[in-house]
């Protein structure tokens, strides 16, 4: 976990920089910087301390890119943290749902997660930011997302973090995502 999800991720950050290459997107996980929740225990045991190497690779790439040269060069990042992972068909941007603050998540399938990673390259609006994605169906508070990512259900969640993101368009879905701290516009 460490060699790929923290070391793996910031040797890619540096490259990237060193290369110039304008933008580097990163698939991470929900509920990864909640250490509290059952969610990120679970999987941090289970896959031997994953989650906390993710969530050590996504600060050491936000501080990378917040240096003032790198800044200067106009370089960014994407950090995708998405649910449960499906092997199911692809539900299209309209079914999704994007939040920053992890404090929802849910499940999706892994095609709409690559959609979303080679969407975001071209949208100003997903620039040096961080955000969680999923079915807008599945949505649960992460403390109880995951008894309801193993039971599959699709009621949805009437709790609401006010940074939620819609769209029936990629560009609309990334419309109102705000930038990480210390990467203003």
């Amino acid at each position: 976990s460490f060699q790929v999800d923290r070391d793996g991720v910031i040797n890619a950050a540096k490259a990237c920089i060193a290369a110039d290459v304008p933008r580097l997107v990163i698939a991470s996980s929900g509920g990864v910087s909640r250490p509290d929740s059952a969610i990120y225990k679970l999987l941090n045991f289970a896959v031997k301390g994953v989650m906390e190497a993710k969530i050590q690779g996504e600060d050491a790439v936000r501080d990378l890119y917040a240096s003032p040269d790198v800044l200067a060069e106009g370089l960014g990042y994407t950090i995708i943290r998405p649910g449960g992972l499906l092997m199911d068909e692809p539900v299209g941007v309209a079914a999704l749902e994007l939040n920053q603050g992890d404090s929802k998540s849910g499940r999706l399938p892994r095609a709409d997660v690559a959609s979303l990673c080679v969407q975001c390259l071209s949208s100003p609006n997903a620039f040096d930011t961080t955000f969680e994605c999923y079915q807008a169906n599945s949505a649960k508070p992460v403390e109880s997302v995951g008894l309801s990512n193993i039971l599959k259900r699709t009621d949805g969640t009437d709790f609401v973090s006010g940074k939620e993101r819609r769209g029936s368009t990629w560009e609309e879905i990334f419309v109102g995502l705000q930038r990480d701290p210390g990467h203003a516009a």
